[in-house]
């Protein structure tokens, strides 16, 4: 399939490191962001025959994960799939389960094979801290090439709220208990039908996991994002919005649209 031209950004600059592209609207967006990550990919396994890559599972990734499978420019064969967070306690058939979330939008779209997948297993409530050990291992031996990030309504990075976000982290992965806030985004999307549903605790990698990747995208759409945007790209850098971290990285680059992009424009 002949790629297509990428999108044109409505505007673009630079937070310290941090490369801003804005797009109309969320269609743009996804385009834009997955014609960036495929080249990343693809450049990645010239190098090396293969490209590890961290997804995110949320509804703001709909739009890329869609062009990113449709778009027909990745090749599959040498991606090996993580995922960044995962509830404590949900089994991977939950409607919820970022697992499933994952093979519905992208992995049995791509047709991704369980050899090459490297999932939490967010079941394992007995001995978190082995999970924890046991995926830190896999992130050391296979490093991420590419990190496909969102930001949260509180400013989180996968599941680093601001009450335990660190950004000198001396692990990979550990289990956190979820802020308010970020729970009662997770009704607010439609994950869940009720703050009571929503787990309390959930697995996710850390700030230094995230940005060891040489390559980070952040998909950001949508209106109820634009104040996370606004702290992330005017306030300081620092746990309280953990977002912020991103600024720190040269091979960042934060995807909005109009509706998320609001106040900064």
């Amino acid at each position: 399939m002949a790629p297509l031209d990428p999108p044109t950004p409505i505007a673009e600059w630079t937070v310290d490191r941090l490369r801003v592209r804005v797009f109309e609207d969320r269609a743009r967006l996804g385009r834009a962001a997955a014609a960036d990550v495929a080249g990343a990919i693809a450049s990645r396994q010239r190098q090396a025959g293969r490209a590890n890559v961290i997804f995110a599972a949320a509804p703001s990734q709909d739009e890329f994960l869609t062009a990113l499978v449709g778009m027909g420019q990745v090749d599959w064969s040498g991606v090996v799939g993580f995922h960044m967070d995962e509830y404590l306690g949900l089994d991977a058939d939950h409607p919820a389960s970022f697992r499933r979330y994952l093979h519905e939008h992208i992995f049995r779209l791509a047709n991704l094979p369980p050899d090459r997948l490297r999932l939490i297993p967010g079941e394992q409530t007995d001995r978190p801290l082995k999970t924890c050990l046991d995926y830190e291992d896999l992130l050391r031996a296979e490093p991420p090439d590419v990190v496909c990030a969102g930001i949260g309504e509180n400013g989180h990075l996968a599941f680093n709220d601001p009450p335990v976000a660190d950004f000198l982290d001396p692990v990979l992965i550990k289990v956190v208990r979820l802020d308010h806030a970020c729970r009662v985004q997770q009704v607010n999307d439609g994950c869940f039908p009720s703050l009571d549903d929503v787990p309390t605790h959930a697995y996710t990698l850390t700030v230094p996991a995230l940005l060891s990747a040489p390559v980070v995208s952040v998909v950001v759409p949508g209106p109820r994002k634009a104040d996370a945007v606004l702290a992330t790209l005017n306030g300081p850098i620092s746990e309280s919005c953990p977002a912020t971290a991103l600024r720190r990285h040269e091979g960042a680059v934060l995807y909005l649209d109009r509706d998320s992009a609001r106040l900064v424009l």
